[in-house]
């Protein structure tokens, strides 16, 4: 294993999803992140490994033989080992959100392709929310609907507007959505006022 360990690259950090360049300390944080080389933005979730696991063993206070010595640290002793590639590693390396311990490297690798439950990233286009609530509210206006999907689409065109603007994409589909949905509300009350006025002109 640890012959192994030497050819591996030594893990050096957070990378961009799309174009692998190393992100600054500045840029490793929870929250939208957007990537000084390709000017991508994406969505970043920071790891913090929990503190009763920061206890670091050196090996020569381990025992003099028999200590494994952490893939990427060969002063610490490795406390497991990696799932997907086997690597021995520390409690520094360990990285756990709860399905199992992995090396930094192969950490990154599993969260970028999605196989990684707990630590995928999650990305939500309200712009394309938007515009399927307002064709929603249009076919459904007639069953007195217009209202709440109206309402829910000004919602998502609004968080879409903000979102493609920071992304620097266009805004005149999200907005187009958006005037649907006021449309949509404004007929979808004018269509249940009329019935409550209908229904209340009965009992007069």
């Amino acid at each position: 294993m640890a012959s192994a360990a030497k050819k591996k690259t030594p893990y050096e950090g957070p990378e961009c999803p799309h174009c692998r360049a190393l992100l600054g300390d500045d840029l490793r944080q929870t929250g939208r992140v957007t990537c000084p080389r390709c000017r991508t933005t994406f969505e970043a979730t920071a790891f913090n490994p929990p503190q009763r696991r920061m206890k670091i063993v050196e090996v020569a206070q381990s025992g003099p033989e028999g200590a494994n010595a952490c893939a990427n640290h060969e002063r610490n002793t490795a406390v497991t080992s990696c799932q997907r590639c086997g690597l021995y590693i520390c409690s520094l390396c360990d990285m756990n959100v709860g399905s199992g311990s992995y090396c930094p490297s192969c950490f990154d690798r599993v969260r970028t392709e999605g196989t990684l439950g707990a630590a995928t990233t999650r990305f939500r286009d309200y712009g394309s929310m938007a515009r399927v609530s307002a064709v929603a509210g249009f076919l459904f206006m007639f069953m007195f609907l217009g209202l709440p999907f109206g309402a829910l689409t000004i919602y998502y065109a609004n968080k879409g507007i903000k979102q493609a603007k920071a992304d620097g994409r266009p805004t005149v589909g999200v907005r187009v959505a958006m005037g649907f949905g006021i449309f949509e509300a404004i007929a979808g009350s004018a269509a249940i006022a009329f019935v409550i006025l209908g229904v209340m002109g009965k009992f007069k």
